[in-house]
């Protein structure tokens, strides 16, 4: 087990936490699943409003943008359920990585993949997606309340009068309705470790989230700016290790193929860059020249290649772009353990537990099965003995 100092220090293992195969491929396998639903509801919801596909696909590539796309309503409805699963799809990985590097950090170094996928689908699916929609709920419905009250409001004369003197009580419930709004960010970001961490239900992200709020709210705040910190810093070093490794492998295979390696590795960037051209774009505006060293030098364009080199060139393009999602992938990751390492200090802060230090409800069980397996089996080798006798 891990021995914690239970403060900011704690924070800086969430990148070495995060550099695991085990953890990338969790991150990167269901945020692909998700971002690949998403995708496709969108270009069908284009389909479905009269638009051209092709058109939409040279325009927007793998990175969909709805600032000027003028939808009709239903169009609308499958862009939102596109963004609903790809926060389900959040909620889940997230619980996912936090359940493997929490199993990670208590000396469980055999917990695999398909267990914290397990736990996170079977055991806590619907307890991790209930918790911010409940809290949303609860913000709806005070802001109804406040919707009926100004409908009320507009009887002429009582009205106005009554709404003015009960200006406090409108006070007191709109700040509890936007510190509600807060939870609710909190919900989306420390859900996932919350019910990875005590194996509990929603009620207990529930809790968590509006407790964490109000008794932490400083080291809430700054922890998670930490947390944010170290994962941008985390993608640049390895975005850098991942392009010199590139230059590496283009200059070994410049040796040994020629220049058919040197048109093929050409064109496949270009698709490659051809297909998140608008994220190329925000990058630049965000990071300038600086961005040279994370990503390719200049503008690629198509070349003409023989059939065998063209379609080398396609497969080389798709495979570029997975490398770049499990890239990707690492600062998402290295945020989970984050929110993860956040939750255990906070949690050992206001309730003086040590969440590492107890055995939950999975555990149990796999000691219960354990010790059933060890009895039957033992009662088989009785009865062998018995039978030989």
């Amino acid at each position: 087990m891990i021995t914690m100092h239970f403060d900011y220090r704690d924070l800086f293992r969430s990148n070495r936490l995060a550099f695991s195969f085990q953890r990338l491929w969790i991150q990167c396998i269901g945020l692909l699943i998700g971002y690949v639903i998403y995708v496709k509801l969108f270009y069908l919801s284009i389909l479905v409003s009269g638009g051209e596909l092709g058109m939409a696909w040279e325009r927007y590539g793998l990175i969909p943008s709805y600032g000027a796309v003028n939808f009709p309503w239903f169009s609308w409805v499958l862009v939102g359920l596109g963004v609903f699963i790809l926060v389900i799809a959040w909620l889940i990985t997230g619980t996912a990585v936090s359940r493997a590097t929490y199993m990670n950090m208590k000396g469980n170094t055999f917990y695999s993949w398909k267990e914290a996928f397990r736990f996170a689908l079977k055991k806590k699916g619907l307890a991790v997606i209930a918790t911010p929609v409940a809290i949303a709920a609860i913000a709806f419905f005070t802001g109804l309340g406040g919707v009926v009250v100004g409908l009320l409001a507009r009887i002429p004369y009582v009205g106005p009068i009554g709404l003015s003197l009960f200006t406090v009580v409108w006070f007191i419930v709109s700040f509890f309705l936007v510190f509600i709004l807060f939870a609710l960010g909190i919900s989306l970001l420390l859900t996932p470790a919350v019910l990875a961490t005590t194996d509990d239900d929603a009620f207990e992200g529930i809790f968590q989230s509006f407790s964490v709020l109000y008794s932490q709210p400083w080291r809430l705040v700054l922890y998670e700016a930490l947390s944010v910190i170290l994962a941008l810093i985390g993608l640049i070093v390895f975005a850098c290790v991942a392009k010199l490794t590139w230059r590496v492998m283009t200059g070994i295979f410049l040796i040994g193929m020629g220049g058919d390696y040197g048109d093929l590795s050409y064109q496949a960037v270009y698709l490659f860059q051809s297909w998140i051209y608008p994220v190329i774009i925000w990058i630049k505006s965000i990071a300038g020249d600086s961005v040279l060293m994370l990503f390719f030098t200049h503008n690629f364009i198509s070349v003409q290649l023989p059939n065998v080199l063209s379609i080398a060139a396609l497969i080389m393009g798709v495979l570029i772009t997975l490398i770049s999602a499990f890239v990707l992938a690492y600062p998402i990751a290295s945020l989970n353990v984050g929110h993860t390492l956040v939750f255990l200090i906070l949690k050992k802060m206001k309730d003086d537990e040590n969440l590492l230090e107890r055995k939950d409800k999975e555990e149990e069980d796999e000691e219960i099965e354990e010790e059933d397996t060890a009895v039957e089996s033992k009662d088989v080798g009785e009865g062998k003995e018995e039978t030989e006798k």
